[in-house]
Parts: structure tokens; C-alpha cells; sequence
């Protein structure tokens, strides 16, 4: 009877990375939806279950309304009852880090992978006093404009040759809107995001307000304080521009759907987002597809392009009842060999700097491009507001562009709501 007893206990304990951890259940909450389309594992039910079987540990993962997940998120935080990872916008940072919502990465595991990952990543993980707070995803988030080749063909455009400038931006949007015979809009030239979560609208118009000029926060480097900066001449004339292809040009408009999803349909003929949703999606949504990429259009053509590096990382709350297991989970599934195996898997960019130069990696023509369009990337602010001054110049966007509020009246007003989030958390 004690031999058996001996034996039922060793049979539910297992040994993981020099630790004795008994058999558990934890939680990891994503955005369901094509949000993160371009890279995310999360619809592989066995994704971890190599890691199930070595450590005992049950992850279950539970898909979120991308709009509402930020919220649940603060909601539960204060109710105790949080998913005991968190697969979470980088733009979300600040705000949970504001409300101390979220642990910092073992000090050891975070100085390894600081060391191990390539330079955007590292700018990603965002260090703060010598801390991170979660790990990026691999497929990282590197906003571009993609194009349909056949479509600029049609038209008469270089099919290798994208918009590079502002006013070539609106011109080729012109001549690619396409109308049937009753004068409707059949295709637009350069589809837009102007509804939902206003980070992902801020998210798909950073190019431009990066490109005319502007920013989000006077000094991006701050983690408290600073000014809003997005209230310009540049940033005016860009959003603009828009407003004119939509009620002037009638070359985009404010009925197709999201920007990704209109381009693989066929109903766009341009859009700007994050490519690797367009390298995932486009062989199972659209294999016919001959499409290009490249950097957003500048201001001009002495003006360098700017575009969003972004990420989606793996965090572990404040209130999770299994930090310990939490982060075993996250350091299995971010090693350099889950890395590989994974980026090969879904056409995706890796972090590891060894395995950048693996193949397909090395020499594939679409890695090697997307590589040679990081320098120009830059990460979102880390300033504790910048929830604030999203959310303000989101819904700016979205007023102007839907014709709430005269062009001056929605910025002059997101200024002051975002400057009074600045100031707030600074306090």
C-alpha cells in the first residue's frame, strides 16, 4: 500500500527545468479574430502540448473580442479572476504597467533573451529599469504598404513600383477606384481603417503621422510626462489627404472593410498594415494574389519614410494564481528551437538573431526584405499615458474622417484629452 501510494504521488509530479511542479491548469487569453491573423499559433489546440506532456501543465486558451479584451482585461485584474497569461497589444503596455498590473520576467531569463534577440526585438521588449514585462511574439508586426500587382497592371502602373510619396499615394488611389455602371464603388484604391479600437486606427496611420513630421508624444523616450504632438501642420495635411480621397476623389471610402481583409478580396487595390497578416492570409484567402511590399509612402521625396514596429508579447499579471507555471509556459514557447520551428511554420519573421540566419531566413527574398525595412521602424512610445493619447487621437480620426468634427475641432480636442492623460499619469 505505501509502495503504491509512493508511486501515485511520483506519477503526478513532473520535472521541468529543475523544478518539481505538480500537475496544474493555467490560462492564456489572445485576441481571437484576424487581428492577429499574421502570426498568431493560437488556433493550434496542440500548441502546447509537447509542454503538456513534459511538465504536467494544462494551458488552456481562450480567445478574446479584440475591442473589449483591454478593458476584461483591467476589469478582471480587479476582480481577481485573470487569465494567468496575457497575449497583449504592446500599445496596452503602458496603461497596465501604470496600474503595476503585470510582473517583470525572471531577471535571468530576461537578460538572456535581451542578449539572444535581434536589435528591434530588443527596442520591443521594451527595458524599463532594467526590466521587461513580457516577451514579443515572433512574426513581428512591421507596417507596410501591400499592393495588388494585376490591379496596377490594369491601370497602367508599374506593378513594381508602389506609391512613394503623399501625393503619389492619392494619385494612384484615383486611378485604381473602380466603379461599376451606376457610378458605384466597386474597388477602392487605397482602403483605410476608420472604425473600431481607436489603437488600430492609430496603429494603421502612424506612417503618416510619423511621415508628415509629427508624433504621438513630444519626447517618445519618456516613461512620464511630455506633450502631445500630433496637433501639426504635417499631421493635418495627412489626414487630409484622406478626408479628400474619400469625399473629393471618391477613391476610397468609408463602406469596404477592414483594409486587410478589402485587399485580399480583390475590393482594394492598396492598403497599409502590418504585412505579415497579408503573408499568412493571403495563400489560404486568396492563392491567385500576386502582391508586392514596401515601406509606407513619405512626405516627399527628401522626406525618409517611417512606419510602426509593433508586437503582440506574452505577459504574466500581477493577479495571476500561477506566475511560476505562467512563465515556464512563456519561456518553452519563446525559446530560440520553438522560435524556428514556428516562424517556418507560419512564413513568419523570427527574433532570435541565430536564427535569422537559418533558411529559409538567409536568402528567402520576402525575409530579407522585411529585414531591410526594420531600420526605418519605431516602436510605440513606453509613456505611462499613452493609453490616454491613443484612445484621444483614434477618435479623432474617426470623427473627422466620418464628419463629427471639422478637421481643427477634432485635434484641438484630442490634444487636450491626451495632454490630460499625460499629465494624470505622471502624477
Amino acid at each position: 500500500m505505501k509502495r503504491f501510494l509512493i508511486l501515485s504521488v511520483a506519477a503526478f509530479l513532473f520535472y521541468y527545468g529543475g523544478n518539481i511542479v505538480t500537475a496544474q491548469t493555467i490560462t492564456l487569453w489572445y485576441p481571437a479574430g484576424d487581428i492577429t491573423a499574421g502570426a498568431s499559433p493560437f488556433a493550434d489546440k496542440d500548441l502546447f502540448k509537447d509542454f503538456e506532456g513534459a511538465t504536467g501543465i494544462q494551458v488552456v486558451m481562450e480567445g478574446l473580442n479584440y475591442d473589449t479584451m483591454q478593458q476584461k482585461i483591467f476589469t478582471a485584474a480587479v476582480g481577481g479572476k485573470i487569465a494567468d497569461i496575457l497575449f497583449i497589444d504592446t500599445s496596452w503596455l503602458p496603461g497596465f504597467l501604470k496600474e503595476e498590473m503585470l510582473e517583470p520576467v525572471p531577471e535571468e531569463d530576461a537578460k538572456a533573451w535581451l542578449a539572444a534577440v535581434s536589435p528591434e526585438i530588443v527596442e520591443l521588449s521594451h527595458e524599463v529599469n532594467g526590466k521587461i514585462y513580457g516577451i514579443p511574439q515572433f512574426g513581428i508586426d512591421i507596417y507596410g504598404i501591400t499592393w495588388n500587382k494585376d490591379q496596377f497592371q490594369e491601370v497602367g502602373l508599374d506593378p513594381d513600383r508602389p506609391p512613394k510619396t503623399f501625393a503619389e499615394l492619392r494619385e494612384y488611389s484615383k486611378k485604381l477606384a473602380k466603379t461599376d455602371a451606376s457610378g458605384n464603388l466597386v474597388r477602392v484604391g487605397y482602403a483605410i481603417r476608420h472604425v473600431g479600437h481607436p489603437h488600430g486606427i492609430v496603429h494603421k496611420f502612424l506612417w503618416a503621422i510619423w511621415g508628415s513630421g509629427g508624433d504621438l508624444i513630444d519626447n517618445p523616450k519618456l516613461l512620464r510626462g511630455g506633450k502631445a504632438a500630433f496637433n501639426t501642420p504635417g499631421v493635418k495635411a495627412a489626414l487630409k489627404m484622406v478626408h479628400d480621397m474619400i469625399y473629393v476623389d471618391k477613391s476610397t471610402s468609408l463602406n469596404f472593410p477592414d483594409p486587410r481583409a478589402a485587399l485580399l478580396k480583390g475590393i482594394a487595390a492598396m492598403q497599409i498594415s502590418e504585412i505579415i497578416s497579408i503573408q499568412a492570409r493571403a495563400p489560404k484567402e486568396a492563392p491567385e494574389l500576386k502582391w508586392g511590399l514596401a515601406l509606407p509612402p513619405a512626405l516627399d521625396a527628401n522626406t525618409r519614410p517611417a512606419t510602426l514596429l509593433g508586437a503582440w508579447m506574452f505577459s504574466v499579471p500581477t493577479r495571476s494564481q500561477h506566475k511560476k507555471e505562467a512563465f515556464q509556459a512563456i519561456k518553452w514557447l519563446n525559446s530560440p528551437e520553438k522560435d524556428y520551428e514556428l516562424a517556418v511554420k507560419h512564413k513568419s519573421s523570427p527574433r532570435y538573431k541565430v536564427n535569422w540566419e537559418k533558411e529559409p531566413f538567409k536568402s528567402d527574398p520576402y525575409s530579407q526584405q522585411l529585414r531591410a525595412m526594420l531600420p526605418y521602424g519605431r516602436p510605440l512610445p513606453l509613456n505611462l499615458g499613452l493609453n490616454g493619447v491613443m484612445d484621444a487621437v483614434g477618435g479623432a480620426i474617426q470623427k473627422y474622417w466620418h464628419n463629427e468634427a471639422d478637421l481643427d475641432t477634432a485635434l484641438t480636442e484630442a490634444e487636450k484629452a491626451a495632454n490630460k492623460a499625460l499629465m494624470e499619469a505622471a502624477q
